[in-house]
């Protein structure tokens, strides 16, 4: 089958991710010069119970591996019959995960050459849809004495490789091979093809499920390299994991520049509001915190839930929050640190003094003790970074992205786009759009940064 030997691998497991996750049966099939040399089954106990709907889908009981052995004490026999050979599995990377993980935690470092059924069978049956054991066995009429067995799955996908040199001969198979050694970090559903079409430019990729819909979207400078970066790290990283096993197509959008790959991202993220992003997602309101002044001129401080895409009067803007319990835990952090009060910061309800002023670590705002200017200065700077900035320009501006093309900013939303055509004549192409608290800190970044691309749109003459 292979040039050396090969280790036929299943496993079950106790359906936790990341360091909850832990196998409860192995099943090794080691194979030399094409023959069964040794095997090697075992119930693992787990050490934590085992979820209902694990034991309905395996079998396997709280009982049942009760007196088996931890994986600690079967090590050793794991890491003799697995070392030297590839290590098979049908969706590998998610055995291979378990596997290393708890070997290398019994002191045995392990980084095998990975094998996949799933992408053998893609590559070699590509005129099948579906590509699951379930599907093989069925498709092929493989013996099998029970499914969701470490031991007899081993067995199915060693009798499917079998089949498959028989039926489709030993170059194609080795051909199949040497193209998964050298991808070895690919998820057994992304066709190799269609990840070398990923160019190494700027741009934003998106994961797709098995129908098409979005799974997550990233940004980078280099598109491929970033998506390799989600798969080498998937035996490590749990939701790693998950986007990989999910993941059936990786689609991209080139950009020229950086800048345009993040606003890109941003505006991506909101439109298809992907399952794995959460950060840029958005939401049709969100918690702000408003800034008011009381009767007495001290400031104060109001949670409201407002659409900031059609908000005019940003300048009253003091925080933008995704829920109205971090705006909270910010705030209580921020009257902690700067002594602000928490009435006026709108933490507290009450008549007269706050409860904080009573302990000795309010300054008196809230019972007109500490002068409104001072109070006042202090909640400025507390606030500082997280308030959003007042358009420091007196009108439109051209942001320089690349050499011939610019944005057209007012107020930190992007009102359009300036191409230079030819020398002196430029385009100007409008939009209509709203504001958006992420694209604004990505522009504030920007122009900080690049001082020397921003000129005011209507001075801006031949500078483009």
């Amino acid at each position: 089958m292979f040039e050396g030997p090969a280790a036929f691998v299943d496993i079950e497991t106790n359906g936790g991710n990341g360091d909850r996750g832990r196998i409860t049966e192995i099943a090794i099939i080691r194979v030399e010069g094409g023959e069964v040399v040794d095997e090697f089954v075992s119930l693992v106990n787990p050490g934590s119970p085992i979820p209902h709907w694990i034991t309905s889908l395996t079998g396997i009981t709280n009982a049942d591996v009760a007196s088996a052995p931890y994986f600690d004490d079967i090590a050793d026999d794991v890491n003799r019959i697995l070392s030297g050979a590839v290590f098979v599995a049908h969706n590998v990377r998610f055995d291979y995960s378990f596997v290393k993980r708890q070997l290398e935690a019994a002191g045995y470092p392990f980084r095998p050459k990975l094998f996949c059924t799933v992408r053998m069978s893609r590559a070699l049956y590509a005129e099948h849809k579906g590509h699951s054991l379930e599907k093989i066995i069925a498709r092929h009429g493989i013996s099998v004495n029970g499914r969701h067995r470490a031991y007899d799955d081993a067995k199915a996908i060693h009798d499917f490789t079998r089949l498959a040199i028989a039926e489709k001969g030993i170059e194609a198979f080795r051909d199949s091979v040497a193209r998964q050694l050298k991808t070895r970090s690919l998820p057994p559903n992304l066709d190799e093809a269609s990840f070398g079409s990923i160019p190494q430019t700027p741009g934003v990729y998106i994961f797709e499920d098995s129908v098409g819909a979005p799974l997550y979207v990233g940004k980078s400078v280099n598109l491929r390299q970033r998506v390799m970066s989600h798969f080498s790290s998937d035996t490590r990283i749990a939701k790693e994991m998950k986007l990989s096993q999910g993941s059936h197509n990786v689609s991209f959008i080139q950009t020229e520049t950086e800048i345009e790959a993040l606003l890109l991202e941003s505006a991506k993220v909101k439109e298809l509001q992907p399952v794995h992003n959460r950060l840029l997602r958005r939401r049709t309101k969100q918690t702000v915190l408003v800034r008011q002044y009381d009767a007495s001129g001290y400031m104060k401080m109001v949670l409201e839930s407002r659409d900031l895409s059609e908000e005019t009067d940003l300048d009253s803007i003091y925080g933008v929050y995704a829920t109205r319990s971090q705006a909270k835990a910010r705030l209580e952090e921020l009257v902690r640190t700067f002594d602000l009060c928490p009435k006026l910061m709108g933490l507290e309800k009450s008549k007269g003094a706050c409860f904080r002023y009573h302990l000795g670590q309010c300054k008196g705002a809230c019972v007109g003790e500490e002068l409104n200017d001072s109070y006042n200065r202090r909640v400025q700077y507390a606030l500082e970074r997280s308030k959003i900035e007042s358009w420091p320009f007196a009108g439109e501006l051209a942001i320089k992205i690349s050499s011939t093309k610019a944005l057209i900013v007012d107020q930190w939303v992007i009102k359009g786009y300036l191409t230079a055509v030819s020398e002196g004549v430029n385009s100007i192409e409008r939009i209509k759009n709203g504001f958006d608290v992420d694209t604004y800190k990505i522009l504030r970044s920007y122009i900080r940064q690049n001082k020397t691309k921003v000129f005011l749109l209507a001075s801006l003459g031949d500078a483009v």
